[in-house]
């Protein structure tokens, strides 16, 4: 995303800080369908249709006329989708920043999608023991070699689930970074019952993850490729109680914008205020039957007022204009960019 669309998101936070509100930022749930079986995560259970090509652009036309300027494309695994490079070219086309969320096994095969997207996130939840721990057995061959084809080609971060099985493993995540040229991010075992399941047994204690979450912001400080705010990392070393991902009362920093400045679309088309909420929201509308502006705007009554998954509370800094995390973000898009060039570099070197 270029200076003038950051000043555009600004005003438009700006806007929804005085009342508006303007879904800036949209995530898609694209399809249920996944080649892998992580043991935390139950999308792929739910096994509905993939709506069709012809649908999701109508949707991605309506939130761009609703003012969306960032799109996060997710599942499920987007990459089992055929139409996937047409959809974020599209995107892209219609003027939204494009990020996508992806075990990886399947870009090797569609390096086109590298051209389709501004920014991959791939899941890497440690070395290869606890990675398959976490996951399923040979996962980390596969999440690697697309770690290595991403690497120097597109802006690229990692998402690390923290559990029992690799809550130990921080300094090997940093190693990789350094290694392959991209920046972190971390999250607690988060997933609501209807999308995760009982994780109770990966669970780390509360002690454990306050004091994973203490290192991670030690580290960062010390100059680690973590693209997490200082301000995330110091309110989830507060969190009261990590079995419960939502709390009824505000916990840390600005008031949730869940329903007001972004939300989320589940692959059936429903609009949920967040991920956190999906099958757990009772006035959800679906914006194929309703429209998308209509589904929105039906979203915006919270139950819960903070949360552990750090994407949301990360998107409220952001759009609660809190200037530290803003220029936190901004270090972490240029520090992104110049590990990029450098891993381009070394490839370019070593050929």
């Amino acid at each position: 995303m270029n200076s003038a669309s950051q000043l555009k998101m600004g005003l438009g936070a700006l806007k929804g800080r005085m009342g508006a509100r303007i879904p800036l930022n949209v995530m898609i749930s694209v399809t249920d369908h996944c080649p892998s079986r992580c043991r935390y995560c139950g999308i792929p259970e739910r096994c509905r249709p993939d709506l069709p090509t012809s649908d999701w652009k109508s949707l991605l036309l309506q939130m761009r006329n609703a003012g969306t300027m960032r799109v996060g494309v997710w599942g499920g695994e987007p990459m089992t989708r055929n139409d996937i490079v047409e959809l974020c070219s599209y995107a892209r086309e219609l003027g939204m920043y494009v990020s996508m969320d992806s075990n990886g096994y399947l870009i090797p095969s569609k390096p086109e999608i590298l051209n389709a997207v501004d920014h991959m996130v791939l899941s890497l939840d440690g070395p290869p023991h606890v990675h398959d721990a976490n996951r399923e057995l040979g996962s980390w061959l596969r999440t690697m070699e697309a770690v290595r084809f991403c690497s120097g080609k597109v802006r690229l971060w990692t998402i690390t689930v923290i559990t029992r099985n690799n809550i130990h493993e921080l300094d090997w995540i940093m190693e990789a970074a350094v290694e392959y040229g991209f920046m972190t991010t971390f999250q607690t075992l988060h997933h609501n019952d209807s999308l995760g399941g009982d994780t109770a047994d990966m669970r780390p204690s509360d002690r454990e993850y306050r004091e994973a979450f203490e290192k991670l912001l030690k580290m960062k400080r010390r100059g680690a490729p973590i693209a997490l705010s200082e301000g995330f990392l110091k309110g989830i070393s507060r969190w009261p109680d990590f079995s419960r991902t939502r709390l009824p009362e505000r916990f840390y920093g600005p008031r949730c914008s869940a329903g007001r400045m972004f939300c989320n679309i589940d692959a059936d088309g429903t609009v949920y205020p967040c991920s956190l909420l999906i099958g757990e929201y009772p006035g959800a509308l679906n914006a194929l039957s309703v429209g998308f502006k209509k589904a929105f705007l039906a979203a915006g009554k919270l139950p819960c007022h903070a949360c552990a998954a750090s994407c949301y509370p990360e998107y409220n800094f952001l759009y609660g204009l809190y200037p530290a995390v803003a220029l936190d973000w901004r270090r972490s898009v240029k520090k992104t960019d110049a590990l990029m060039r450098k891993a381009a570099g070394n490839t370019a070197r070593g050929s």
